[in-house]
Formats: C-alpha cells, sequence, structure tokens
C-alpha cells in the first residue's frame, strides 16, 4: 500500500506475472514468465521513473493508473493470489489484464463536454454481439475456454443457453470487473441500505470499578500466517497480555483460532468463536466470562470494482462472573473499497452495526465495537459513528482504519496502546476501559461525544492519523451516489477509461484545483467509463447506480474536522 519506488517496482513485477498467467498455458507459463520479465521489466521501470520525475497535467499515467487499482501488496486483495491463483484462476487474470489496459489507455477527452449531466451517463450498458472491447473479450474467452475447463465458475451459466447478458452479469459480478453492469437485468443493489441509526444507551455501571481489556488486531493471515508461520502474531497476543490478560479479542483476517492461539498456550485461557464464511474471530477470558449469547449478521458488501463478498458483524454477549455486568462485544471486518462503506455507503453500514447492537444487546449492556472497518476519518462509516459512539481509539495503518468504540464515556478510558504490528500490515490496539466507581463515572455521554474533538483525544487524533494515508486510503468514496455542482466557474476536466474509482480519487488528487470527482462505470458518450474531476464542492446528490462520487483527501480531511 506505499508509494515508494520499490512498491512500484513490486507492482510492475506482479502485473508481468499476473498478465503472463493469463496468456499462456501452464505447460509454457515458466518458459514464458522467464522470457518477458527481462525483456518488459526494464521498459515499464523506465516509465515508471519517467512518470515519477515529469507531472504530466491532465493525464493519468500508466502507474499512476494502475498503482490504486489491484497492484498494491495489501492483505485481503491479496489472500486470493496463492499458489491456485497464478497457476488456476486465469478468468480474473484476464480480467486484471484489461482493467490495467484500460487504465494505460486513460487520456483527457477535450471533446467531451466537462458538465457531467450533460454527457447522458446512464452507469450502465447491455453489451452487443460484436461490440468487442475488454467486456466481450472477457465473456468470449469464459464461454469458450473459461467454462470448458472450470465449468464449476459458472453457476447458472450455460454456453449454449445463457443470454449475452446474462454472461455480462457474471464478469461484472466479481472483483475486478472488465464488463458494466447490464442494464437489463436489476439487482437488490439495496439489501444493506438503512437510512435510519436506532439510539443506543449509556451502561449500567457495576458498584465497584472493574476493567476491561480490549484487543483488536488485524493477521495479514494470507502472508503472516500461511507464508511466515504467524508465530509473531501469537506472541505479539501473549506478551501484550502478561501483565493485565485481555478479557475480549476481536480478530480479522483469522483462519484458524488454534493456530492462533495454540503455539503460545493461551488455548486453555480463552474460548474462541470463529466465522469460517468471513473469516474473522472472537474470544473471550474463560475463567472471567460467562457466554449469554453469539451470533453473526451481515452488514456490508463490497464495491464491485473489488469485490470479494458481503461483511459481518460478529458479536457475543458475556456477562463477568464476578460483578454481572454484561458486555456485548462485536467484531467487525469492514467493506471494500476504503472509505467508501462498500456497495451501500458508509453511512449505511455504520447504522447497521449500531442495529446490530439494537436488536442483540440489551439496554444497559457496555458496548464494545472493534475491528478493520477498512474506514478511517474520512468515510461516511467512522463519522456516522461519532455521534452515537465514543471513538476509544484508532490505529495507524492505511490512515487510520482499525478502530476501537464504545458506550461507555470518556472518563472511563484508562488506557490505550498500540502494541506494533507482530509481522501484520496492520497494528494491534489495545484499551483498557474501567467501569464503577464514583470517580469513573461519566456524568453525561452525550457531553463526551460533543467535545472528544479537543485536541489529544478522538475523533481529533484519528483525522491526525489521516493525514498520512497514502494514496487512495486518503480518500471519501461514496458508492452509488452522483454528486450535483451548481458553480460552472474554474477548471473541470474529463477522463476516459478510467476503471476504478480509486484511480478517479487519485487523478483529482494530482490536480491542486480538484475539489471533488464523480465516476461511471459507463458513459454512452464515450462508450466506456468516465470520471469527472470537478473544481468545486458538490452542493447536493442522488442516488445513482454504477456512480460512485467522492473527495480528494485534503478536502475530506477539512470535510471531518468540520463534524
Amino acid at each position: 500500500k506505499g508509494s515508494s519506488e520499490t512498491d512500484r517496482f513490486l507492482q510492475v513485477f506482479n502485473v508481468i506475472k499476473e498478465t503472463t498467467a493469463s496468456m499462456v498455458s501452464n505447460s509454457g507459463r515458466l518458459m514464458m514468465f522467464a522470457v518477458v520479465v527481462p525483456v518488459l521489466l526494464p521498459i515499464l521501470l523506465v516509465r515508471s521513473a519517467a512518470d515519477s520525475l515529469v507531472d504530466l497535467p491532465g493525464k493519468v499515467g500508466l502507474f499512476e493508473a494502475a498503482s490504486d487499482i489491484d497492484l498494491r501488496n495489501d492483505d485481503e486483495r491479496q489472500a486470493d493470489r496463492g499458489d491456485a491463483v497464478v497457476a488456476g484462476c486465469a478468468v480474473k487474470a484476464l480480467q486484471l489484464r484489461a482493467a490495467r489496459a484500460g487504465s494505460a489507455d486513460a487520456a483527457v477527452l477535450d471533446s467531451v463536454s466537462s458538465n457531467a449531466d450533460e454527457l447522458d451517463e446512464e452507469g450502465c450498458h447491455d453489451v452487443q454481439e460484436g461490440e468487442g472491447g475488454a467486456c466481450m473479450q472477457s465473456i468470449v474467452w469464459s464461454k469458450s475456454e473459461g467454462y470448458t475447463v472450470h465449468p464449476d465458475w459458472y453457476p447458472g451459466l450455460n454456453p449454449a443457453t445463457s443470454t449475452l447478458a446474462e454472461w455480462q452479469l457474471k464478469a461484472w459480478n466479481t472483483s475486478h470487473p472488465t464488463c458494466p453492469r447490464p442494464c437489463s437485468i436489476k439487482l437488490d443493489d439495496n439489501w444493506c441500505m438503512l437510512n435510519s441509526a436506532p439510539e443506543l444507551w449509556e451502561p449500567t455501571l457495576p458498584g465497584s470499578p472493574m476493567e476491561i481489556k480490549i484487543l483488536s488486531y488485524n493477521l495479514f493471515w494470507w502472508n503472516l500466517f500461511k507464508i511466515h508461520g504467524g508465530r509473531s502474531a501469537s506472541e505479539l497476543i501473549k506478551r501484550s497480555g502478561e501483565s493485565k490478560p485481555f478479557d475480549v479479542i476481536g480478530l480479522q483476517e483469522c483462519e484458524d483460532t488454534d493456530k492462533v492461539f495454540g503455539p503460545v498456550g493461551l488455548l486453555s485461557e480463552y474460548t474462541p468463536f470463529h466465522d469460517g464464511d468471513k473469516n474473522i474471530c472472537i474470544a473471550f477470558r474463560t475463567s472471567a466470562w460467562t457466554k449469554l449469547g453469539y451470533g453473526v449478521s451481515e452488514v456490508a458488501g463490497d464495491m464491485r470494482t473489488e469485490y470479494y463478498g458481503r461483511r459481518s458483524a460478529q458479536w457475543i454477549r458475556l456477562q463477568h462472573k464476578d460483578s454481572e455486568l454484561v458486555l456485548f462485544f462485536v467484531n467487525h471486518h469492514g467493506p471494500l473499497s476504503v472509505n467508501s462503506g462498500g456497495e451501500c455507503g458508509g453511512a449505511s453500514t455504520a447504522h447497521n452495526l449500531l442495529q446490530v447492537m439494537a436488536t442483540n444487546a440489551v439496554k444497559g449492556d457496555t458496548v464494545v465495537l472493534v475491528g478493520d472497518f477498512n474506514a478511517n476519518a474520512a468515510s461516511r462509516t467512522v463519522q456516522s459513528l461519532w455521534p452515537k459512539l465514543l471513538q476509544v481509539y484508532s490505529g495507524i495503518a492505511f490512515g487510520g482504519v482499525d478502530n476501537i468504540f464504545s458506550n461507555v464515556g470518556r472518563s472511563s478510558i484508562s488506557n490505550t496502546e498500540d502494541l506494533g504490528s507482530g509481522g501484520s500490515d496492520h497494528h494491534a490496539i489495545a484499551a483498557v476501559i474501567t467501569l464503577g466507581g464514583v470517580t469513573n463515572q461519566s456524568a453525561n455521554r452525550s457531553a463526551d461525544l460533543v467535545s472528544s474533538s479537543a485536541a489529544g483525544a478522538e475523533p481529533a487524533l484519528s483525522i491526525e492519523k489521516l493525514m498520512h494515508a497514502q494514496g487512495s486510503d486518503g480518500c471519501l468514496i461514496e458508492p452509488e451516489l452522483k454528486y450535483a455542482f451548481e458553480s460552472t466557474d474554474g477548471p473541470s476536466q474529463d477522463v476516459g477509461g478510467i476503471t476504478d474509482s480509486r484511480v478517479c480519487c487519485r487523478a483529482c488528487m494530482g490536480e491542486d484545483w480538484c475539489k471533488a470527482w464523480v465516476w461511471t462505470e459507463w458513459s454512452s458518450t464515450v462508450k466506456g467509463p468516465l470520471c469527472s474531476l470537478k473544481s468545486s464542492r458538490p452542493t447536493s446528490s442522488k442516488a445513482a447506480g454504477g456512480f460512485a462520487s467522492g473527495l480528494p483527501q485534503n478536502v475530506a480531511i477539512e470535510e471531518a474536522r468540520a463534524k
């Protein structure tokens, strides 16, 4: 997720590797790879150096476009890049190749109107026979080659009987789609929409003071555990709990709790729960707590340009054995793209999380929400939680996507700590909440929420971490939303061929005058995706399928500070 020249080298290397894997047969892959790399790598690296030395106004160069699509060495994106992918998932390789080709060909369209409303943008398109292009190439390959080798990749489809629109839907309904969404097939994109947030409560405090120690940690499983054994992460958890053990633990990218707790002797101390569908885990200290209830609820889904499925909130309701305090603990791994809130947007994701608490907890429960939200202070997800829960702490990774929230007052926060990475690409974060006793009781939690913008407290600290986010991790992205602008003064720019809203935001960040952007996966005028850069802030917005809008990092920071 970095932007150094080393990262660019790795990005180029991955482009060549995956493109080669999609072009040659298994028997010829090694030979072709050995031939292609020495030839193309120097050329691409020279282009990379040129892009970093020369400012090309209005142009989205190969690396500026590609660096933000799927090339960053991200935990989730790499999760499906094991042996099976390079050797077998040719469908994704083809889609990746086409997406990169589209981004590399992006150019400023001088002949296109600068007013997005005049472009007759549809946001969807039904591909026709003989149309050509990356979408049709993907469909033809899927029907003629992909289905023949892997019919299990195409459930419900048949080359002889399925319509072109159904094949197009398959090419769109995946990570890194090469096709726009078909207009003729309607989908339930609004399954996770929730426009209002439930009200929560202040916790019922115990008679005497007690502490709750909390850990949230993304384990970077595909790399840290599958490649490096994971021992360093397990040791971090054990070491950090030696002086005072954790009461509750929320883990993201967690595939096997035995491998996390077993090697360091913690299996006897904790009762773990693993959601195998979403690979998130909860554990509680067995000697101190009794389980009252447990469940998993889907609350969001990834954007189609980075789609890996739906996202859940894993929850457990616990009662402390000594004080009888009841804790409702929620663990969440948020949707992609970062700061989008997924297909239904950040506000809906936040509202769905709050609804899980309102539905499954009981008034008076102490509520704690942790996780890698894939959302930092720029997002509508985090901003929509600020008025409802106290932001206890945020990590530093990717601008602050790891978070702890609670319904306690700020005076109950005894300690917060960054525990380091332990080999992960995220940092483990911890907090201690003290409840009970006169000195720890908050007189007014609502007042704490209002005053928490003060320097030295969250959310001011999370906004400071947002300032260090790299690339599109600092952007605000609002899926299925189209911004409107009253002012037509000042420069504007339309860029075609950009297949990902994150790249559109990066293009906006590359122009000092750009204050907002609007992206659509299909414009009938340019017959492809279109990114519109605007020099003014939006005055309104409306729901629009196939669109995404947002703010560049500097404007997103200003807006977050105003919340």
